[in-house]
């Protein structure tokens, strides 16, 4: 569980995100709304976008055969209302899987109310490094 505790990378470590859990099937992390806010105030919805993408791609490397990796291609999110609370609370599940791409949704939570929601496709690739 230590690995989920870190945020999977130099970039979700500088946002705040922390993993809460994952499984196969899906994954749960937080992010605070302080220091990731738009010049208003508000949570920027880029993060919202951040969160999908990231929560996406966590599940989808569990599901990755070991010679390739993911790769987003084609990423969806819908802005529902303002986050108030504290931090955010997104929610990744998986939705399909196929020898070659995976499908996640994921919601996100301000309190128990519904502020943002995505999903990713992601295919699997060979690592052009």
């Amino acid at each position: 569980m230590d690995h989920l505790k870190r945020g999977h990378g130099p970039l979700a470590d500088k946002l705040g995100v922390v993993f809460h859990s994952m499984t196969d099937t899906s994954a749960e992390a937080t992010m605070p709304v302080e220091g990731n806010t738009q010049p208003y105030g508000l949570l920027h919805g880029g993060m919202n976008g951040f969160l999908v993408e990231h929560l996406a791609s966590g599940l989808a490397m569990r599901h990755c055969p070991p010679d390739l990796v993911p790769v987003g291609t084609d990423l969806h999110v819908s802005h529902v209302s303002p986050a108030t609370a504290d931090s955010v609370r997104a929610v990744a599940t998986l939705q399909s899987k196929s020898k070659g791409s995976i499908w996640v949704r994921v919601k996100i939570f301000s309190g128990e109310r519904l502020t943002a929601f995505g999903s990713l496709t992601l295919r699997f690739v060979t690592p052009r490094i």
